[in-house]
């Protein structure tokens, strides 16, 4: 398409030290590209340009560069990512040893906006697991030229995901070959097509080509997912026959057909715990999460397994994951009171105290006649986002070291105490969603960290450090802080810093909309409908080229109803008279702020307004949820507002807004939640 990335692209194929290589550029812009980047290519390189004759979508350019392959192997790469140097001579080597196969891959390094390393992608061939999600990219294979001569080509119905009807088509034909080897490097956050992150992630589109996906190769899938099925049962059935042996012998013939798959890793994982063998049961249990983190007894298995190893804290950890499904919650609370027993009885391997407390949230009123409590007083500072970032880290904090949190928001960005807004779900904690003027005289009095705060909890103030790039003691010049890694002996452990992130992501399954906001919030969501399209615009202490931001979308938002939420009023009546043949909706109204944040406490005028601005606020966030597409922007900062990005993960998770607003099911959600490596009920083998 003529971006200006591709030279990157290609200069990662100049330097391959493979020496016969010819690069095929498709030209998919209908004959606007422009002149190829000057590169200077090794001998036996060459480059050509295909296509031009009109403007080609994803399936259609991949079949004209289908076309034009000569060479016995052939692969794709997209013009936003880049090749190792060794990438084509270690595959091609790789390729030797498997004269028969078709496609050889290897894995992927997943970049972020700045070219860091976020995860590495890629797992061993398994033709059950592929029908539910991508094992690897495609882009990090290399095919042999005969799949074109079997018929193979893209199926030009597919807006995207073509990639991957494309290599089912090749595996009607043989087995794929997993190399070990990492020499691919994929940006999804440059890409276009509506499967990556932020702007580039359309919800709509994705679902719609993965249903066709899915529809076409139904079949497959069912015979695969009943096959692997079937052989795990058989393994499941000897091991409740006590036939041990020939259990795990059906669990390793499940692996050899199927590698990697997490119910066979689960089983073995099982088998392991049985014999007592808990470091490779650990080992066997960690990938099968890995790879099907949302199987609940998974989870429970490992907290069995991290109950054995002694690792109580962990262990409750993962209980609390397990928990989430309601089959296993019953189980779940007896794990969880056994490990709290067992972890108090012995205080050699838990020096501190752990107390479980599954079914209710403790009276707020804390008596100091009960055995010795240990606390953590959560004061975030900041907007939303990072109030809940702060709040989320304590709690994990508190869980871990089997504290009280208690969570005092008035001088974070919600301006009130966290009950008024928040209210909690299970907990594997003690948690106060609000500080009383009892607790604090009482937590006064206790030991304290940071040692200044102690005795003056009321009394000390905050300032901000440049030189820190947080919050201090103005008297004391000290953070108000600790070592999250540590188990600390003071009674009272006190935390008052800002901070973003993705932790918020996680609190949002710890918590619910509170009863007293509920009503409101139902309310102002009702009249937008449930097909529409969002904006979300920073545009106050941060901002937005959000004039840009309108012009790219505009296009794509004509006749239909477009929701526009912002910190700033000015962007909100730009939009109304931009978005003229669009139906321009608002959540919320906002105030005029004079470029003040809407978190700060002087932006208002009273308590009431404060209030008022962030039950606004938590609207907005729900309503940009809500919506079947997301657009927003980096800010001038070059980085995207936490609220863009909370709100675009209630986007693809739209069951976490309904366990918000407390629903039973999606009654207010437009999409289904947002799809990854998902598995189907019989996919996750139950042992009990």
């Amino acid at each position: 398409m003529g971006r200006p990335e591709l030279r990157v692209a290609l200069e990662s194929i100049s330097r391959q030290d493979y020496p016969n290589v010819e690069v095929i550029v498709v030209d998919a812009t209908g004959g606007n590209h422009p002149t190829l980047p000057a590169i200077a290519w090794q001998t036996g390189h060459s480059i050509r340009i295909v296509g031009g004759h009109r403007q080609l979508p994803r399936p259609q350019a991949a079949n004209e560069g289908l076309q034009a392959v000569q060479g016995e192997w052939f692969c794709f790469l997209d013009d936003d990512d880049t090749y190792d140097f060794d990438f084509l001579s270690a595959m091609l080597s790789a390729s030797h040893e498997h004269p028969e196969t078709l496609l050889l891959y290897g894995r992927t390094r997943m970049l972020d906006a700045n070219g860091n390393v976020a995860k590495l992608f890629g797992s061993p061939f398994n033709r059950a697991m592929m029908y539910y999600g991508p094992l690897f990219y495609w882009q990090a294979a290399i095919i042999r030229r005969k799949v074109i001569e079997l018929g193979c080509r893209f199926d030009e119905t597919f807006e995207i995901c073509e990639d991957r009807d494309f290599l089912h088509q090749i595996a009607e034909h043989c087995d794929f070959v997993f190399v070990p080897v990492v020499g691919f490097n994929y940006r999804p956050d440059l890409g276009t097509s509506g499967t990556g992150p932020g702007v580039n992630r359309d919800i709509s589109r994705t679902l719609r080509s993965e249903n066709l996906l899915r529809a076409k190769w139904a079949k497959a899938s069912s015979y695969h997912t009943r096959k692997l099925t079937e052989m795990c049962m058989g393994a499941v059935r000897a091991f409740h026959d006590g036939n041990i042996a020939l259990s795990r012998t059906l669990f390793d013939k499940t692996l050899e057909t199927y590698p990697d798959d997490p119910s066979a890793l689960h089983g073995l994982a099982r088998l392991d715990l049985n014999d007592g063998q808990l470091d490779t049961a650990e080992i066997l249990a960690r990938r099968a999460i890995e790879i099907n983190p949302s199987a609940a007894e998974f989870c429970m298995t490992m907290a069995l397994i991290l109950e054995a190893s002694h690792k109580y804290e962990e262990a409750l950890e993962f209980v609390w994951r397990a928990r989430i499904n309601p089959a296993f919650q019953a189980g779940a609370d007896k794990l969880a009171q056994r490990i709290s027993e067992i972890a108090q009885a012995n205080p050699l391997t838990q020096p501190s105290v752990i107390d479980v407390s599954l079914t209710s949230v403790p009276s707020p009123e804390l008596d100091h006649t009960q055995k010795i409590e240990k606390f953590l007083l959560c004061r975030p500072i900041g907007g939303l986002n990072d109030t809940l970032c702060q709040i989320e880290q304590c709690w994990r904090y508190a869980e871990k070291f089997g504290r009280t949190l208690i969570i005092d928001t008035l001088n974070s960005g919600l301006l009130a105490e966290f009950s008024e807004f928040f209210s909690p779900r299970n907990s594997l904690t003690k948690v106060h969603f609000s500080l009383s003027e009892k607790q604090l005289r009482f937590l006064d009095s206790l030991t304290c960290f940071p040692h200044f705060a102690q005795g003056k909890l009321k009394t000390y103030f905050t300032v901000y450090s440049v030189d820190l790039g947080n919050y201090m003691d103005r008297e004391t010049s000290e953070m108000l802080t600790f070592n999250f890694d540590k188990n600390y002996d003071e009674l009272v452990l006190i935390h008052e810093q800002c901070g973003g992130g993705n932790l918020s992501f996680n609190l949002l399954n710890r918590i619910a909309i509170s009863e007293n906001i509920r009503p409101i919030v139902l309310d102002r969501i009702q009249h937008l409908g449930h097909d529409y399209l969002a904006i979300h615009v920073r545009n106050t202490d941060y901002q937005t080229q959000y004039k840009d931001l309108f012009r790219n979308v505009y296009p794509s938002v004509i006749n239909k109803s477009l929701l526009i939420c912002s910190d700033d009023a000015e962007v909100i009546s730009h939009a109304k008279n931009f978005f003229t043949l669009s139906n321009v909706l608002t959540s919320s109204q906002t105030p005029q702020t004079g470029n003040k944040p809407l978190h700060l406490s002087s932006t208002h005028s009273d308590d009431e307004q404060r209030k008022k601005a962030t039950i606004n606020s938590i609207i907005d966030l729900i309503a940009l949820g809500r919506s079947t597409k997301l657009y927003f922007a980096n800010v001038t900062a070059g980085h995207s507002s936490g609220f863009s990005r909370l709100a675009m993960h209630l986007c693809q998770n739209k069951n976490v807004i309904d366990a918000l607003l407390k629903l039973d099911t999606s009654t207010l959600s437009s999409t289904s939640p947002k799809r990854s490596l998902q598995f189907s009920s019989q996919h996750s083998i139950r042992w009990c």
